[in-house]
């Protein structure tokens, strides 16, 4: 009896956590898609809590895999969110939901099999219950390394604080749900361990956002288009100067061709305190991580070269590794993302333009 009490007290706090943060989240920025992510996340973790309490064992089988599907979710929610948080990439690749699809049809598959009474052999019960746990786990493991890789190159100061209390707590929480589905024969005592991880975790987490609250608007706006910038938008004569030898640096030395350039490596080049230069191209200049601010002026680089006729028969890949990229794959990316097609169909799309152009000319002769 003391167990059930301590098992749906525990519980019940950390609903309340989760409530709070998700109900948060959609309040205030339900218009931002990391607001209703947020969201999302916070009530699939609810619905893993609603899972395993003890009244849910009597409930319909239809019932239990409703909960399932939405607790089974969390961690796929969780690299969303770290996705569009950490990387400023809001569009979720349609592969992503596919193999969400996937992994939850064999999880509930396995699980109706097992709650009706049903056996697997080993090889199903593989397919059918570790698979996904272990899909699941993938999708966390990632959110972790999102939150981690991109650190140094982060220009938001309010996420660069955040993302170290975002690895420890919600690593902690996908830990005790990927681990409760390998583990899923544990006593309810284990159970209420897992419950009170979560809790104080949650905790933590919305210690931390509701210090950081007066920064959430830097947090979960989308990605802006930039406009330029020049001297003239400078105020103070300070600004005016460090813009000038940020142009000088960029444009006339081109540091941006060097392979692996950091920010630090810039600022010690401007002979300043690392700190002020992120500050400076993030609060002045409006760019979010210092990979968008070079990539701006490789892809340029790059563009300008290949718009040069002397310059047709260079290689691609050669031109991607003078503007400072350390492979072609980085460097088709952020060419995408700025003209809309690949290098290749840009060169392609350039020179079948400049026969139709030649062709009147040549009829004429």
């Amino acid at each position: 009896m003391t167990q059930i009490i301590l098992h749906y007290s525990i519980s019940a706090l950390a609903i309340s956590q989760l409530l709070f943060m998700g109900l948060s989240y959609l309040v205030h920025y339900r218009t931002q898609t990391l607001g209703r992510l947020v969201a999302f996340y916070s009530f699939s973790l609810m619905s893993y809590i609603f899972l395993v309490m003890p009244v849910m064992q009597s409930a319909p089988i239809f019932v239990q895999q409703i909960f399932r599907a939405l607790a089974i979710s969390a961690p796929f929610f969780l690299w969303l969110v770290s996705r569009h948080l950490f990387t400023d990439e809001s569009k979720i690749p349609q592969w992503a939901w596919a193999v969400l699809l996937a992994y939850i049809i064999l999880r509930l598959i396995g699980s109706s099999i097992i709650s009706t009474g049903g056996e697997l052999d080993d090889l199903w019960f593989a397919v059918f219950m570790y698979l996904p746990q272990t899909v699941m786990l993938t999708f966390a493991a990632h959110a972790i390394y999102l939150a981690i890789r991109h650190f140094s190159n982060d220009l938001v100061e309010p996420r660069r604080r955040l993302r170290v209390p975002f690895v420890v707590a919600m690593g902690l929480i996908v830990a005790v749900i990927v681990a409760s589905g390998f583990l899923y024969f544990l006593p309810g005592i284990v159970r209420i361990f897992y419950f009170s991880v979560i809790f104080l975790c949650v905790l933590f987490f919305n210690i931390v956002i509701f210090r950081l609250h007066k920064d959430s608007p830097q947090l979960v706006r989308g990605s802006e288009v930039r406009t330029p910038v020049n001297v003239s938008n400078f105020q103070t004569r300070s600004d005016k100067a460090l813009f000038q030898r940020l142009q000088e640096a960029m444009e006339m030395d081109q540091l941006y061709s060097k392979i692996g350039l950091t920010i630090k490596d810039l600022a010690d080049a401007l002979n300043m305190q690392e700190y002020m230069l992120r500050r400076f191209i993030n609060k002045k200049l409006h760019y979010r991580n210092f990979n968008q601010f070079l990539n701006e002026y490789r892809i340029k680089k790059a563009t300008r070269r290949m718009l040069e006729p002397a310059e047709q028969a260079a290689q691609i890949s050669t031109i991607a590794l003078d503007v400072g990229y350390a492979s072609l794959s980085s460097f088709n990316k952020s060419f995408k993302e700025l003209h809309g097609v690949t290098p290749s169909v840009f060169r392609s799309q350039l020179i079948r333009t400049n026969q139709d152009e030649e062709t009147p000319l040549r009829q004429s002769l």
